[in-house]
Order: C-alpha cells, then sequence, then structure tokens
C-alpha cells in the first residue's frame, strides 16, 4: 500500500517558482517569450532639447516674467536654436531655465559662450507648461502667442554638459539642484579635438570663472556635487532660488526685474471706415427702374 506524505503547499509554490526561473523562456506560436524576470523595460530615447521662450502665469499683473526653457539633451543643432531665440529677443535680459543630462560637448560650450556675450542669467529648475506644451501636438491658435506660459519648479537635474553650458550664466542660480554631476574629464569626447578634451573644458571653466580645482577633481574621477560643492567651486553664485528670477513677486514695485515684459495687449478690433451702400428703394407700383434712378 502507497504511503501519502503530506507537503505543505507554501513550500510547493515556492519549489515552483524557483524551477520557473531557472527554466528557459516558453515558446508560443512558435515565438520564445522571455519570463518576467528577465524581461527589461526598454530605455526611453533622448529628446534633443526643447529651447522656447515661457511667459509666468499668476498675479503679475500689466508685467510678467520671461525667461528661456532649455530642456533635453544638448545636440550639435541646440546652439543655432538658442541663437534664433536670442535674436527674437534681441535686448531683452531673458534668464535660460536648464534641465538637461547634457549631451554634445562643443554644443554645451558655443551654448554657455553664447550666454555669457549677452550677460544672461543662468538656472537649474524644471519647466511646468501651462495648457499646450513645445512637446505636444499643438493647433496654431495655441503657440500663436508670443511665448509659452507657466513657471519654473525645483529641484532639477543638470549634469554633464549640461553643467558646461550652465556655467556661462553671469549670474547662475544651481544651488537647489539636484543631479548635478559630472564625469571624469577623460569621458569627455569632442567632435573638434577627439579624446583630447581635457584641455579644451579646462581653458572654458577658466574663461567663465569656475575654480581650476573643479578641474584637478575631474582629473582623477567623476564628481557628484552637493550644494556646497556648487558654492565651493564658484558654478551657483549664491544661494537664491528660481523664483527669485522666474516668480511673480519679481515684477512688483517701483522697479521690475529685466525679465519683466508687458503683456501683449489684445489687437483692437478693425472697424471698417467704408461707407454702407445705400439700399435700393423697392419700386412703387406703375414705376420702372432704369441703372438705378425712377421714372
Amino acid at each position: 500500500m502507497p504511503i501519502t506524505r503530506y507537503v505543505p503547499s507554501g513550500l510547493v509554490l515556492c519549489l515552483a517558482l524557483l524551477v520557473s526561473a531557472g527554466a528557459p523562456a516558453a515558446a508560443h506560436d512558435g515565438v520564445a517569450v522571455p519570463s518576467v524576470a528577465s524581461s527589461t523595460p526598454a530605455a526611453s530615447p533622448a529628446r534633443p532639447m526643447a529651447v522656447r521662450r515661457m511667459q509666468g502665469t499668476g498675479p503679475c499683473g500689466s508685467r510678467c516674467p520671461e525667461w528661456i526653457m532649455a530642456e533635453g539633451t544638448i545636440t550639435p543643432n541646440t546652439p543655432s536654436h538658442l541663437r534664433e531665440l536670442l535674436g527674437q529677443a534681441e535686448a531683452e535680459k531673458l534668464p535660460v531655465v536648464f534641465e538637461s543630462k547634457g549631451g554634445d560637448l562643443d554644443a554645451a560650450l558655443e551654448i554657455g559662450r553664447m550666454i555669457r556675450a549677452a550677460g544672461l542669467t543662468t538656472v537649474i529648475g524644471h519647466n511646468v507648461v501651462e495648457g499646450c506644451g513645445p512637446r505636444e501636438a499643438c493647433s496654431k491658435d495655441e503657440t500663436a502667442g508670443t511665448a509659452y506660459r507657466g513657471y519654473v519648479a525645483a529641484p532639477a537635474e543638470c549634469s554633464g554638459t549640461c553643467l558646461f553650458a550652465f556655467a556661462g550664466g553671469v549670474r547662475r542660480i544651481g544651488y537647489w539642484a539636484t543631479g548635478a554631476s559630472l564625469p571624469a574629464l577623460d569621458g569627455f569626447k569632442s567632435r573638434s579635438r577627439g579624446a583630447r578634451a581635457g584641455k579644451l573644458i579646462g581653458d572654458y571653466l577658466a574663461d567663465m570663472g569656475i575654480s581650476a580645482g573643479l578641474v584637478v577633481r575631474l582629473r582623477q574621477a567623476g564628481l557628484t556635487l552637493g550644494r556646497s560643492d556648487m558654492l565651493h567651486f564658484g558654478l551657483s553664485t549664491g544661494r537664491e532660488r528660481v523664483e527669485d528670477v522666474t516668480g511673480t513677486s519679481i515684477c512688483h514695485g517701483r522697479k521690475p526685474a529685466a525679465n519683466c515684459l508687458l503683456k501683449a495687449a489684445p489687437a483692437p478690433a478693425q472697424v471698417s471706415m467704408a461707407a454702407s451702400p445705400r439700399k435700393q428703394a423697392a419700386p412703387r407700383p406703375g414705376q420702372v427702374i432704369i441703372w438705378g434712378a425712377l421714372e
């Protein structure tokens, strides 16, 4: 007579999970299907940097703060987009708000020099667009204004070559940034210098007034920058917050900030001054109309 042994259900379940984890992928209709444990989510493609003009929302009265959004991966085409926008802004001193994990080295250095030549402020912050955003399929009416509307929040990330572009600001607000990090110098590649990008970066940071100690540290290893590091190396010029240059309060008082611009007034309704055509009188019985005259 066979002997029946009791096996706890929990043990059976554990054994089943161990077997399934080590088993090869099952086939479904001749196609191998990976197990849940072995599957990994696909990495999302990097988005090229969006360079857009932004206008603050809220109680800013007749003047509202404006700035330039610079969000996404820096590509070789990014400097031309920024140059075009700066040309449209002309003498307006609009801060540039960065949020990026970096990208093309040569383009980042070109952006930084462009910002320094224009005497602009740089900020590390997250742009929150209200309504239709620059990466959405908007109707023509939604994008017909001079700027997208929204506000800047903190904290935000600016790492890699983004920090080099950010360093171009005359006034740099990055004390509250998160994820501010730089790889070692030998990890950078330049389209013009190849792997010998260290001197290119060192010369650029010296021109921007950044501490030479940062290059010394990067020759040894990569570096994650905390708040004290941002101040120590001169990447951040102070402890100011993003709202100190993008908040609506900067537009109040007798002397609004330089980036507080008058709201565009709606175009007045066009009133035609042409004389209205006279309505032809209906003929009375017994009259004939010839070329509009009564006979």
